[in-house]
């Protein structure tokens, strides 16, 4: 009876003790190299050490991973980076304070290079300064940083995308129209909101100076957007075009003039072309266009000039990606409206 209990005893502290391996040993979390990694807004990246092996490690701060758009940048950046780099992913979820935190945590992890779609152009600044003091380069897109250090701007051309609207908005939609009445859906704090509008006014001060502005408002949500543009209906009975800055912004309006039952009347053309976009310009309703951006093309660049930026080469400030505007009878270019 002794020999079976200290049998059993001698049994159970081998079981502990080979519970008690090294740190690190099976069962650690850490990426394999090549892997791509991806950190919410609410983790701390500063935890998860980059793993890249061989490999050079890109930290990627996008302002949302809930949008379809940003999420299509990041498959760009997948698609480039393929088996060259390590990618390190941060979503702040459009939460400023968190996008600050992940660029330092990624400066303190020691990537490679950063690529940065800013939640807010002024706010990244100090995060901006971090990334210099530190000697990493970074590349921004979508977003242009009011100032600090960074290698270039990546973005579609968004003056020449409010320049396209314009043109096919004039050609197609308003036409017989002189005096026609039209709102911009804006976002007051978004530079590329400004590019597109101010694309779009320019080419109404040289082509149709009669056109006449009734609103020009700004919010973020789709849902915003809606309840906006349902008071600029209230104080406006005459209304022929809305153009907005973003598809949720283009949505909103939608919306809007469906409940107050003006489809008939006014026209909406957006700016992303996202499928809930190219959906309803298919039902051939009040929504006919969508300024069509190209982001996984955006995410490609971005790969693209952190390797020459790596390679000692010098980039040019800004890096324009071509747009074009997404209708019911296909996708027509700058080119075609000359």
């Amino acid at each position: 009876m002794k020999k079976k209990v200290m049998l059993a005893l001698t049994l159970a502290i081998a079981l502990i003790l080979g519970g008690c391996g090294p740190a690190g040993s099976a069962g650690d979390g850490g990426g394999t190299a090549g892997e791509t990694t991806e950190n919410s807004g609410n983790e701390d990246a500063a935890s998860q050490e980059t793993s890249g092996g061989d490999k050079k490690v890109i930290g990627v701060s996008l302002m949302t991973l809930q949008y379809e758009f940003f999420q299509d940048v990041k498959a760009g950046i997948e698609e480039a980076a393929g088996d060259e780099y390590e990618i390190v992913f941060n979503d702040p979820a459009l939460d400023m304070q968190k996008q600050i935190d992940a660029v330092e945590n990624f400066c303190s992890q020691g990537v490679d290079a950063i690529i940065l779609n800013a939640v807010d152009g002024s706010g990244i600044v100090p995060a901006l300064e971090t990334a210099g003091e530190k000697g990493i380069p970074v590349v921004t897109v979508d977003m242009k940083p009011e100032s600090g250090t960074f290698e270039t701007y990546i973005g579609s051309d968004n003056f020449l995308g409010g320049e396209l609207a314009a043109k096919w908005a004039l050609k197609n939609l308003l036409q017989d129209k002189e005096n026609a009445k039209v709102v911009f859906l804006t976002n007051p704090l978004s530079s590329a909101a400004i590019e597109r509008i101010d694309g779009f006014k320019a080419v109404l001060a040289e082509s149709a100076p009669n056109v006449e502005v009734v609103a020009e408002q700004g919010a973020d949500t789709r849902e915003t957007f809606m309840s906006t543009m349902e008071d600029i209906l209230m104080a406006n009975p005459e209304i022929d075009l809305v153009f907005s800055y973003s598809a949720q912004g283009g949505l909103g309006a939608y919306d809007a003039i469906q409940a107050a039952g003006r489809e008939g009347e006014i026209s909406v053309i957006g700016f992303d072309a996202s499928a809930e976009e190219q959906d309803v310009i298919a039902e051939d309703g009040c929504y006919k266009g969508s300024i069509m951006q190209f982001p996984k093309e955006l995410g490609k660049a971005c790969v693209e000039s952190v390797t020459k930026v790596l390679n000692g080469e010098t980039l040019d400030a800004e890096i324009g990606v071509e747009v074009g505007i997404y209708t019911k009878d296909g996708i027509i270019y700058a080119a075609d409206l000359q």
